[in-house]
């Protein structure tokens, strides 16, 4: 007679250690995600105290600016003070 006991905690072991390795991955993607969303809100925030508007709209931000220019008949001369 062979002893079940030995196997069943093996197989046991071998499946809490790829619960375990898989467990590891997903906690990985999910911090990676999440730093890279703290990131991008960092950079936003630092956008708006640079140019004091409001990034959910940089499309109409750039045309009313390209506007103006091709009104005064200039180039983009943008100052960073």
């Amino acid at each position: 007679m062979k002893k079940t006991n030995s196997e069943k905690g093996s197989i046991s072991v071998f499946v809490i250690v790829a619960f375990i390795f898989c467990m590891t991955i997903l906690m990985n993607i999910y911090w990676s995600s999440t730093n890279y969303q703290v990131t991008v809100l960092q950079a936003q925030e630092q956008i708006i105290d640079i140019y004091g508007e409001d990034v959910n709209n940089m499309e109409e931000i750039y045309k009313a600016v390209k506007n103006r220019c091709r009104r005064s008949n200039t180039k983009f001369n943008i100052n960073i003070e």
